[in-house]
């Protein structure tokens, strides 16, 4: 009888260590993420019955991020967003809320802090988190993440902003680089666009 207790308590206990957290889920779709030099990612955003695609490089907390009517570069700090309409460029610094709306990866840097983490409905292929920001008056309400069981990348993301509604992100391709961009793939480039008015809203 002790013998069969002492394995029930055993197996308990190796349950409790390997038995991966909603945090530790993050944790390791982070590591994963962070450990090539950069990456490239198409996606399709779905916003109620409309959607669009576009293709973002993600190195560090820098991207560069192309859609059909805007491209956007972020340097870690500044801000270049190209409307194609009408050839205009808006420099700014944006917050890291502003941020999140763009780069659908940037909640690895932020979700430690200000969110409550929690455990969704996973499926056989995906783990799901959902994230509550802590601040009511967040941007951002919160976000469900699905990471795929086998190599932690992420599958979808939904956002909730307090005035814009619920915006879906569809990962539909994840490539890792091998080797770092130069840090001027995630600047504007005034030599390729000539024409282009530049509005310093900094």
């Amino acid at each position: 009888m002790k013998r069969l207790l002492f394995s029930v308590i055993c197996n308990l206990i190796a349950i409790s260590l390997f038995a991966i957290t909603p945090k530790g889920i993050l944790d390791k779709a982070a590591s994963s993420f962070k450990s090539a030099p950069y990456c490239d990612v198409d996606y399709s955003i779905i916003v109620g019955k409309d959607s669009e695609s576009g293709k973002i490089t993600i190195q560090g907390n820098k991207f560069h991020n192309k859609m059909s009517n805007m491209e956007i570069w972020f340097d870690g700090k500044n801000m270049w967003s190209l409307n194609k309409d009408n050839d205009e460029v808006n420099l700014t610094v944006p917050t890291p809320q502003q941020v999140a709306k763009i780069n659908p990866y940037s909640f690895l840097n932020i979700y430690k802090n200000g969110f409550k983490i929690e455990s969704g409905k996973s499926a056989k292929d995906y783990h799901e988190v959902i994230l509550t920001a802590l601040n009511q008056k967040s941007s951002i309400s919160k976000m469900i993440i699905r990471v795929n069981k086998t190599s932690y990348q992420i599958q979808y993301i939904k956002m909730s902003h307090a005035k814009s509604g619920d915006m879906g992100i569809k990962v539909t391709s994840y490539k890792k680089g091998t080797q770092k961009k130069h840090d001027s793939a995630f600047r504007f480039n005034k030599q390729k666009y000539p024409n282009t008015d530049i509005i310093d809203l900094r």
